[in-house]
C-alpha cells in the first residue's frame, strides 16, 4: 500500500535519523576516553560536531530512497507545499535525535519567509509549555519538541516579531522545564540585538524583588547574549541584578561567565561584606568567577579553611 504524504515525510526523516546515528558513532570514535568524553575533550571536539555530522550525512540527501517515492530526499523536501513543509518541520523535530535540524529542511522552511515564521510563532504560542494534569513527563517532552525547534529557528533567523511574545510567555510561568528554558535561551542569544534591550528592561522593571523563578533564567540569557557583544548597559543590568538576586550562586556564576573585569571588585566586595555568613557553595563559585575574570584571590579570607589549607 502506498504511503500518504505524512507517512512519507516521517519515513524520510526516520531514514535520515539512521544516517545521523552512524555519523554520531563516527564522531564519538574520535574521543579517546573509554569512560566517555572528558570536559576538555568535549570543549575541543563538540565545536566541530555540527559540521562533522553535516559532512557525514550530505550524501544521503542526493540518493534515491524508497521513502521519497524513488526520488532524492532533497528534491522530496524542496517539493513540499507550505502546509506540508510546516508538517515536515514538526515531524522532523520529533523523529530526529538532534536539536539541530538538517540544513536541507531548515533552508526549505526558511525559503517560505515571513508567512512560515508567523505560522511557527502562532504554533509556539498555542503549544502548552507546562504538563497537563496526569501527563507523563516523556509525553510532554515529545509534544513540546516541535515548538522548541520553532523557537530556536525563529531565533536563528532573528525574527524580531517573535522575541517579545516568546519571552513574555516564558515569564508567565513560575518556573519551566529546563528543555523549555534552553530553547528560549537559544532564541535570545541568536536574536541578541533585539532581545538584549528587552531582557534588560524586564530584569530592571518587571522582575520580582528577589529576581526569582523565570527571571533567574533571564539573567542567564542576558549573560550569554552579552558574551557575544558586551555593552555597558548589559553589565550595569547584570550588576544590579546580582545585588538583588536571592540566589547569589547563579548571580556569581553569571558575573564570571559574562567576562567583564569590573566583576572582580563587585564579587570581592560582596565576599568581604558577607564573609562571616556566606555559604560554602557561593563562596567557591565566587572564587571561581574571580579567577575566570583574571582576578587575584590570595587576599580573600577563607572562612572554610579549605582554600587556606591548600595554598
Amino acid at each position: 500500500m502506498a504511503m500518504n504524504r505524512s507517512e512519507q515525510i516521517k519515513a524520510v526523516f526516520t531514514r535520515y535519523n539512521e544516517e545521523l546515528a552512524r555519523a554520531c558513532d563516527a564522531f564519538a570514535a574520535n574521543i579517546s576516553s573509554e569512560e566517555g568524553p572528558t570536559e576538555i575533550e568535549m570543549e575541543e571536539h563538540f565545536e566541530g560536531f555540527s559540521s562533522f555530522v553535516a559532512a557525514k550525512t550530505e550524501a544521503f540527501w542526493d540518493i534515491s530512497i524508497d521513502a521519497a517515492g524513488g526520488d532524492t530526499a532533497r528534491r522530496f523536501i524542496e517539493s513540499l507545499s507550505f502546509d506540508e513543509m510546516f508538517e515536515a518541520f514538526c515531524i522532523a523535530a520529533q523523529v530526529i535525535d538532534d536539536d539541530s535540524l538538517p540544513k536541507v529542511l531548515e533552508n526549505a522552511v526558511v525559503a517560505y519567509g515571513e508567512a512560515m515564521f508567523d505560522r511557527l510563532l502562532a504554533f509556539v504560542m498555542d503549544t502548552p509549555w507546562k504538563k497537563t494534569e496526569g501527563q507523563a513527563e516523556e509525553d510532554f517532552y515529545m509534544a513540546f519538541l516541535p515548538a522548541g525547534a520553532a523557537i530556536r529557528l525563529l531565533g536563528k533567523v532573528e525574527y524580531e516579531k517573535a522575541v517579545e511574545p516568546v519571552l513574555r510567555k516564558f515569564c508567565s510561568f513560575p518556573q519551566t522545564e529546563e528543555f523549555v528554558a534552553d530553547s528560549v535561551k537559544v532564541m535570545m542569544v541568536c536574536a541578541g540585538q533585539y532581545s538584549a534591550p528587552l531582557l534588560i528592561s524586564m530584569l530592571e522593571n518587571e522582575a520580582d524583588e528577589d529576581v526569582s523563578g523565570p527571571y533567574e533564567d533571564l539573567m542567564i540569557m542576558l549573560t550569554h547574549v552579552g558574551r557575544r557583544a558586551r555593552t555597558d548597559a548589559i553589565y550595569a543590568a547584570l550588576r544590579a541584578t546580582f545585588r538583588r538576586m536571592k540566589n547569589k550562586v547563579i548571580a556569581a556564576i553569571c558575573i564570571g561567565d559574562y567576562g567583564d573585569v569590573r566583576g572582580i571588585p563587585l564579587l570581592k566586595g560582596y565576599l568581604d561584606r558577607n564573609i562571616k555568613t556566606i555559604d560554602r557553595e557561593l563562596f567557591y563559585e565566587s572564587l571561581s568567577s574571580i579567577r575566570r575574570l583574571g582576578g587575584d584571590i590570595k587576599d580573600i579570607q577563607d572562612p572554610f579553611k579549605d582554600f587556606t589549607a591548600n595554598k
